[in-house]
């Protein structure tokens, strides 16, 4: 029942990543159709992320209110609305409007989607049941991909491109009336029944079982345990901030690795590496999403085989590596390594699929103490979106001022400092329970040192 409840709930990562794709191979028809300039380009393309930002800063501290599934039953609405304005639109101020509605959708989705999943999965697949989350981005850039491919092909419509996100965001909403609330959320409001009929529907166990009764003791001694403080104070207190700070880093370097640069702008990116015609650039992005997809499943299996820390220093020095090298070969510019830097987009792509993709969405709930979660959560997704906001909206003035090569160089080198970044701070939370790593974080220990203590006794 678990791996059920947890498909329903990344269904809204699923909306992410077709989303991100279906405008990769709109963007082109877009401008023409509107007749749009870069600098029009980039604002537009910056308001998705800007509206996630805004909803993100909010969304963990709503769901605390309200409830982990009544944000997520949200979620649709706000997204369907958006994507009807999007078909419809016949102006561009309406086409930007609908945009950053589409971002605040997809703002509370990465806040209460990783933080549903943590709260409901059992300690020893957590880090495997928050990969589904990532791996629904990567798969909904899939089918958004092999879509653009038609388009190119069968001359589809921008405008029913859009449309098909329809589907999934109905798939959704008719998904979470069967998702049980977060037992955890439930024991906080005092409702211990049905905390208890929860727990025993993720778990698929009796209600009378001695498990259940060890779940419920466990989290309401963390509840117990929790101070007075409001939960402003507790997030910036000195024992919370090295999570709050984990969690913010964890983005920071995510997105200044230029994932959602070469998601947004694939096509554009391949066809400046001269690989011929634009359906070849079409089939060489259908190509990255496939890399990502199958990578992303080898990831659910090695974050539980060789933990959170291990995978992370592995993505960060094969991003470092894979970007440097695409810089040099564009700068060279010998159309014999035009196939050499696409090849490298491929690698890039499957080093952050392992790594840098999955891993902030698992860790993001996991470090932050009950209290504090959803608020943590909120500040960890928005920094996400602060510097996605950043990123994607320069690129394309990066691109015309520095050369393509330069630009790739930049995010290598946020790589490169995020790799050193991570061997100083990272923990690692594998095969710990929430609570256990709560109590870590109460003891006033240092944060990095969580899960090696018990490493060494292995």
């Amino acid at each position: 029942m678990i791996y059920l409840i947890t498909m329903i709930a990344a269904l809204t990562g699923f909306l992410f990543g077709f989303d991100e794709g279906i405008m990769s191979g709109a963007l082109t028809q877009i401008q023409k159709d509107f007749g749009i300039n870069d600098k029009q380009t980039g604002f537009m393309m910056g308001l998705f992320p800007f509206g996630a930002f805004l909803t993100a800063c909010v969304a963990g501290r709503l769901s605390d209110l309200i409830g982990r599934v009544k944000v997520l039953f949200l979620i649709p609405l706000v997204f369907s609305l958006s994507i009807l304005m999007i078909v419809f639109s016949s102006t561009f101020s309406i086409l930007c409007i609908a945009r950053f509605l589409l971002g605040v959708s997809i703002g509370m989705s990465v806040v209460v989607s990783p933080l549903y999943i943590a709260e409901t999965a059992p300690a020893e697949i957590r880090g495997k049941l928050g990969t589904y989350f990532q791996l629904a981005i990567a798969i909904g850039i899939l089918c958004s991909d092999i879509i653009n491919l038609s388009t190119n092909t069968e001359h589809l419509s921008w405008r029913t491109m859009f449309g098909i996100e329809l589907i999934p965001s109905g798939l959704l909403f008719i998904g979470v009336f069967f998702l049980p609330e977060s037992p955890r959320w439930l024991c906080i409001r005092k409702r211990d029944h049905e905390a208890s009929v929860s727990l025993c529907k993720i778990l698929g166990i009796g209600a009378h079982s001695a498990r259940l009764e060890k779940e419920i003791a466990l989290i309401e001694h963390s509840i117990q345990r929790e101070n007075k403080k409001s939960v402003w104070k507790d997030l910036f207190s000195k024992k919370i901030r090295p999570c709050l700070s984990l969690g913010i880093f964890l983005f920071f370097f995510q997105q200044l690795s230029g994932i959602n640069v070469i998601i947004y702008y694939a096509p554009i990116i391949f066809k400046n590496m001269h690989l011929g015609s634009s359906l070849g650039s079409l089939l060489a992005t259908v190509g990255v999403g496939v890399v990502n997809v199958a990578m992303t499943f080898a990831a659910m299996q090695w974050v539980e085989k060789m933990g959170r820390r291990h995978l992370l220093l592995i993505g960060f020095v094969g991003t470092a590596a894979v970007l440097f090298t695409v810089a040099i070969t564009t700068y060279l510019n010998d159309p014999s390594l035009h196939w050499l830097s696409a090849t490298c987009i491929f690698i890039y792509i499957a080093f952050f699929a392992i790594s840098l993709g999955p891993l902030p969405w698992v860790m993001m709930p996991e470090i932050f103490p009950q209290k504090v979660r959803g608020q943590g959560s909120s500040f960890s997704a928005a920094s996400n979106w602060a510097i996605n906001t950043a990123v994607v909206a320069s690129f394309p003035i990066m691109q015309q001022s520095m050369g393509i090569s330069a630009t790739f160089a930049v995010y290598g080198i946020a790589c490169l400092i995020g790799f050193f970044w991570a061997m100083r701070y990272i923990p690692e939370t594998r095969n710990l329970s929430l609570e256990q790593i709560e109590t870590h974080v109460y003891s006033g220990r240092p944060l990095r040192e969580l899960g090696m203590r018990k490493k060494s006794n292995m």
